[in-house]
């Protein structure tokens, strides 16, 4: 089984607390979409999203082509302000768990930049992923890996999408 962990496309600068993508996120979530279909990245079997409008928005695209639904997950939601960073690499740590545990999936996951740094901490992976480059996400970027059946996430690929 593959999981991708993707951090959201270009948000909008609003003030809403729950901003869509600018026309350049928008842009990097069609990027993904031609990623896919040009199999650079699997064709996913599941779109993973948290509940803000910007990781919909991301992974819209896949969803409308593919016919796959987005499947809101609170899990994936930034660190919530009660929360201690222990809680929150538990929420997260129990989240990619789950995600491994669909054997012949391939699941893309949208979440947010916190939450995507702190998954590089807790992920089993094969690779130290506490290296600089998995400390600085961009939007769109995204990681992937092969879930052996140790369950331990081999690392596939680091990826910026570039327009």
């Amino acid at each position: 089984m593959k999981i991708y962990v993707f951090r959201h496309a270009q948000k909008a600068m609003d003030f809403s607390g729950d901003p869509d993508l600018t026309a350049e996120g928008h842009a990097q979530a069609s990027k993904l979409l031609d990623k896919v279909l040009k199999e650079e990245l699997p064709r996913p079997t599941e779109l993973w999203v948290s509940p803000k409008k910007r990781t919909h928005s991301t992974f819209r695209p896949m969803s409308q082509h593919f016919g796959l639904p987005l499947v809101i997950q609170d899990a994936l939601l930034e660190q919530k302000s009660d929360e201690t960073v222990t809680e929150f690499r538990h929420r997260i740590g129990k989240t990619l768990e789950n995600a491994a545990t669909q054997k012949e999936a391939v699941i893309f996951m949208c979440s947010h930049y916190d939450w995507v740094v702190e998954a590089m901490a807790v992920a089993p992976a094969d690779k130290d992923l506490s290296d600089y480059e998995f400390s600085h996400w961009s939007p769109a970027q995204h990681v992937g890996f092969h879930v052996n059946a140790d369950g331990v996430f081999e690392f596939i690929e680091l990826k910026r999408i570039q327009l």
